[in-house]
């Protein structure tokens, strides 16, 4: 495999730490090729973090979750301080000899290509409660209790990623999702919620290869 593979947004702020509930990895995109002419049953998957916490956590939970279902995977080795992240076409040189000398088929790179912030304004609200009190062992009476719930702002944080199939022989991409992960409650939680929805679109929508 040769320096050509193309890793896209190399140099990012950290992946997927938030707060608040979790309302888990939305699939927004899909993009593959309609047929390759091999199989990709064995991936290397590298996460494109500058965080080696953020990275471990996250690789090894696509890993597992890809070797639970019928892939092979494995994680790019290199630990984060020594990977040249300043130098893109050495990265990508040794991110294509590690899938070469492991024989995979494809490399999984997972990138952060936003992060957003939001806050919605909600207006004051007045809530009615109906409250109802007995005034004999015949009779009640029913009244309206009222709260006020003063204006506010809720904050949400949006994390979109992009995850890219490369071929190991070609260098070619073959196949790529984009998804959103909204104020993930943890990191471990993200990650694997994340990993499931990778392996479940790979299952359903990585192409096929040509009939001989």
């Amino acid at each position: 495999m040769g320096t050509s593979l193309r890793l896209a947004c190399l140099l990012l702020p950290l992946l997927m730490i938030g707060c608040g509930g979790s309302s888990g990895t939305r699939v927004d995109r899909i993009e593959a090729a309609p047929t390759v002419s091999k199989s990709y049953e064995k991936v290397l998957v590298f996460v494109v973090s500058a965080k080696q916490t953020v990275r471990d956590v996250v690789e090894r939970q696509i890993v597992a979750e890809m070797n639970e279902s019928e892939f092979e995977s494995g994680r790019f080795g290199m630990a984060n301080a020594d990977v040249p992240w300043e130098d893109a076409e050495q990265l990508q040189t040794l991110v294509a000899e590690s899938a070469v000398a492991g024989q995979y088929d494809g490399v999984l790179v997972v990138s952060l290509v936003s992060k957003d912030r939001e806050a919605r304004y909600v207006p004051e609200q007045v809530v009615y409660q109906p409250i109802t009190t007995s005034v004999g062992p015949l009779a009640s009476t029913t009244y309206m209790d009222t709260t006020v719930v003063p204006q506010t702002y809720q904050e949400s944080t949006s994390y979109v990623l992009k995850s890219t199939l490369f071929d190991t022989e070609s260098t070619n991409p073959v196949w790529q999702m984009y998804s959103t992960t909204v104020d993930p409650e943890s990191l471990d939680k993200a990650a694997k919620e994340f990993g499931e929805a990778v392996v479940s679109a790979l299952r359903k929508t990585l192409p096929r290869p040509a009939e001989e």
